[in-house]
């Protein structure tokens, strides 16, 4: 359940409350993400400007967020709840380039009402990410988006088997989508660095998803392809 408010072209407001309650024999401990009788999923204030035939604007609050590949930054498919975070998010947007910045930090969620769902000040995502529209006549006619992108991700007590530590990961890569023709893709690259505790971290990920339309209406069967490649090693003091 939602309300949404808006003052004047420029301002906004917005709130959300979510239940997502999990019943019946023998479901363990489900975490609060799977089972919450009521928390506010969403609530923030927004402004927005033109600028120069630009888009301008800045979010303040808890929030959804998405950006970039699904396939690094999405909702589990499991989740009752959406995953939100807190903080501003801000941005500018032209006819064919973008640019997001965030500073967020993540929910912690209980199983109760609204009082057990707090900030969690210890895991903090931040970042860039841009956005570029590629010429059109590419490939003979297209519709392709390239977003790089550079985000930090902040865990003060991460835990991996029986060690606790501080955790900094650093990811540097591009997101490449759209449609040329019969074809589409999805295609990210990402370098993903950073350290846990006193070991560095190193680890490389290539992850390509597209399809090729048999025919030329949109109805048409497609075949499709989907591959992942990831790297990660822990010898003498590294971990990925």
């Amino acid at each position: 359940m939602g309300a949404d408010l808006h003052i004047g072209e420029h301002c906004r407001a917005y709130g959300e409350l979510a239940r997502g309650p999990m019943d019946g024999k023998n479901i363990g401990s489900p975490s609060g993400t799977l089972s919450n009788k009521l928390l506010v999923q969403q609530a923030f204030v927004e402004g927005t400007w033109q600028v120069d035939q630009i888009d301008v604007g800045a979010r303040v609050g808890r929030q959804v967020f998405i950006d970039g590949s699904n396939l690094l930054l999405a909702n589990r498919d499991n989740n009752t709840v959406q995953t939100s975070l807190t903080g501003v998010r801000a941005w500018a947007r032209g006819s064919t380039l973008r640019a997001d910045v965030f500073d967020l930090y993540y929910t912690t969620y209980g199983n109760g009402g609204i009082g057990d769902d707090p900030v969690d000040w210890g895991r903090r995502f931040s970042g860039v990410t841009a956005g570029i529209v590629l010429p059109k006549h590419l490939f003979g006619g297209s519709k392709l988006y390239l977003d790089p992108f550079v985000w930090r991700l902040r865990n003060r007590e991460a835990t991996w088997g029986t060690e606790t530590a501080r955790e900094e990961r650093i990811y540097a890569g591009a997101h490449l989508w759209g449609e040329a023709g019969p074809v589409t893709i999805d295609w990210t690259a990402n370098h993903q660095g950073g350290s846990y505790g006193s070991r560095d971290l190193d680890a490389w990920q290539v992850l390509l998803a597209g399809t090729y339309r048999l025919g030329k209406a949109n109805t048409a069967p497609r075949l499709g392809l989907h591959f992942d490649y990831a790297t990660g090693e822990a010898p003498m003091g590294r971990a990925s």
